[in-house]
């Protein structure tokens, strides 16, 4: 008996890795949604603790308005625009969009990014990855610990690093662990993060690349200091994606 042919894909229907995506860049807003919420719910708190609390789901619900925008868009095949972006403000943004995250509070957070580094983005993309490796890091550290996130300015470019004092990456998955679905158990992970972080670099020139050992993780990205040469950068740079084994 000839096998069942196969039923074409609907052209209306969503591919399922697309659909995936969609899930992992909603789930941290609507988590702080949804944290937030509870707090209204289950405490007693003072008029400032819920005028902040009701500003930190607003900011939420326009990270989800935003990433559905930016959804269709792509789907139409339309690209935003990029501009000149301050990293340090970047980086205060992707940590304002985890601030209702539980681990946050027991975590010790050190931030040492420069004033004036200039960087030529999508915004919302960079600032996606960076949210994704700041709640990495911190899923990393249940019990507490230290996240440190430091940024240099080199002669081609800067380079950000996000680094925890976890236990360091899986030996399982750091052969394929930029690769998509790839997980090693984290609870509700789907193992888009890093993939979808390592492209958004990628197609802005630049390189992404992870270092391991016993006292933790790091998650390097270098990216061009402005978008001149961006697209001969990332033809002809290295981009080591598995990661390496450090010393402490």
């Amino acid at each position: 008996m000839s096998p069942a042919p196969i039923a074409p894909e609907r052209p209306d229907s969503i591919p399922a890795a697309v659909a995936v995506a969609i899930v992992h860049d909603l789930r941290n807003p609507l988590s702080a949604i949804h944290g937030c919420a509870e707090m209204l719910i289950d405490s007693r708190l003072s008029h400032l603790q819920v005028q902040r609390i009701a500003q930190n789901m607003y900011g939420a619900s326009v990270r989800m308005q935003e990433l559905l925008e930016e959804f269709l868009e792509r789907s139409k095949g339309i690209e935003k625009g990029r501009e000149l972006c301050d990293l340090r403000e970047l980086v205060t943004s992707a940590f304002e969009a985890i601030v209702q995250t539980p681990e946050v509070q027991s975590v010790r957070i050190l931030r040492d990014i420069p004033a004036g580094l200039k960087i030529v983005v999508d915004r919302h993309r960079i600032r996606r990855v960076l949210v994704n490796l700041l709640v990495n890091a911190l899923e990393a550290m249940p019990h507490g610990g230290t996240l440190h996130v430091s940024a240099f300015s080199e002669a081609d470019g800067i380079l950000v690093r996000v680094r925890d004092t976890g236990p360091g990456i899986a030996p399982e998955i750091q052969s394929r662990l930029f690769e998509p679905f790839a997980t090693a158990g984290k609870p509700g992970g789907i193992g888009l993060g890093l993939a979808t972080s390592r492209q958004a670099i990628l197609d802005h020139g630049g390189t992404m690349w992870a270092e391991s050992s016993d006292c933790g993780a790091c998650f390097n990205f270098r990216l061009p200091s402005t978008s001149v040469n961006a697209e001969g950068r990332r033809m002809a740079g290295r981009d080591p994606q598995r990661a390496k084994s450090v010393s402490c």
